[in-house]
């Protein structure tokens, strides 16, 4: 049994909106999805889209989009998603191709079920990655070599997350550490990436009518920028840009893996008179902290970001609106139940590795499952 399926999805609650405001409609109408048996598509859709329209229950698609208004990073988000419900028109082969594009465009960026993000491709020259970027006062390096290296200077070669010194460091350094201090040491600190999948990527909406009514949605770095707000950051995370300073850290293994499938996020601290901390969020781990304990994540009380100077130079640090948009999809995720929908999709292959293995026959019912659903995106 997967984790997602011990948490169960949360039904949406009751319309927290004015009852004249355009979001109070839009959220109703997600509210009429969520009552709703199964799908009923007007079209009559009877090929793979719309087998792969379904798979996502109405409850589901509901849920994605209500707590999408609920949970937006912003009132602009908020105010963009509420325009694409009202425009379906409570149509519901749009409105599951919109709550398609949500979770496979957008909370799809920052779930990554299959460890570090990739280095840059090759297809484009430093020349070329150069003239995409806005000006920075360090570029982004298409190198992860070197990113992890400025991650280590900037964030004091410990884990974002837990603290812990890199034994690397602290071999070659030691003595500049007070012996008489407790000081957790870790042979495994690695990059991690908040959006781990080029935003470059070509992708489309999964029938003909959803393709017209959402015709923006023709790559990833489009639907984070409808959904997210994201324009400049789209921009700095084109083609080879992941690798930037704006959009990683240094963390250690576990948590590293947690924050990737989106088990673990960072919400913004607030001081005694519920200011927000700039640079400092709280850990979230989104079973719990006795979970989170048992499975050894080691979390701090508080995560603090903060630029860094080196000859002359900045290092950024994380860009708060990625890390919020990257928060806002891990709670959507989990109570929508698109979680455990994920985990399903791109879980590991190894159980059909031998066809012989009883589960086989569903692994791989799976697997061209999932391949049918990034085909049609595609």
């Amino acid at each position: 049994m997967s984790l997602a399926s011990r948490f169960p999805a949360q039904s949406l609650p009751e319309n927290p909106y004015l009852a004249q405001d355009e979001i109070h409609t839009a959220y109703a109408h997600c509210l009429g999805l969520e009552s709703l048996p199964g799908w009923n598509f007007s079209g009559g859709l009877q090929d793979a889209s719309f087998n792969v329209l379904q798979d996502m229950a109405p409850t589901v698609s509901a849920r994605v989009l209500g707590h999408g208004l609920r949970l937006a990073p912003d009132d602009a988000a908020r105010n963009v998603l509420a325009r694409d419900i009202l425009a379906c028109q409570e149509d519901q082969e749009l409105l599951a191709g919109l709550a398609h594009l949500y979770v496979f465009g957008l909370i799809r960026v920052f779930y990554n079920p299959n460890g570090p993000t990739p280095a840059a491709t090759p297809s484009s020259t430093p020349p070329e990655t150069a003239a995409q970027e806005p000006p920075l006062s360090i570029p982004s390096s298409s190198s992860p070599a070197v990113l992890r290296d400025l991650l280590m200077l900037r964030d004091g070669y410990r884990c974002a997350f837990t603290g812990s010194l890199s034994l690397e460091e602290f071999l070659q350094n030691g003595s500049d550490y007070d012996p008489s201090a407790p000081l957790a040491l870790d042979q495994d600190l690695n990059v991690a990436h908040i959006i781990s999948h080029p935003l470059s990527e070509t992708t489309s909406a999964i029938t003909p009518a959803v393709r017209a009514k959402f015709e923006w949605a023709t790559t990833l770095g489009a639907i984070v920028e409808h959904f997210g707000g994201l324009t400049a950051h789209c921009d700095m995370l084109g083609e080879g840009n992941l690798h930037s300073p704006k959009n990683s850290f240094i963390s250690t293994h576990r948590p590293h893996l947690a924050f990737d499938m989106l088990d673990l996020y960072l919400l913004p601290a607030k001081n005694a008179q519920q200011e927000v901390i700039p640079d400092t969020y709280e850990a979230i781990y989104a079973y719990g902290p006795a979970l989170a304990s048992r499975l050894r994540l080691d979390l701090q009380s508080q995560v603090v970001f903060r630029s860094y100077s080196v000859d002359g130079e900045v290092i950024p640090a994380p860009d708060p609106k990625i890390i919020a948009l990257h928060a806002a999809c891990a709670q959507i995720a989990h109570m929508s139940g698109v979680a455990e929908c994920l985990g399903e999709l791109y879980r590991g292959m190894d159980a059909i590795a031998v066809m012989t293995h009883p589960k086989a026959p569903y692994e791989l019912s799976r697997a061209l499952k999932t391949l049918q659903i990034v085909s049609a995106m595609t």
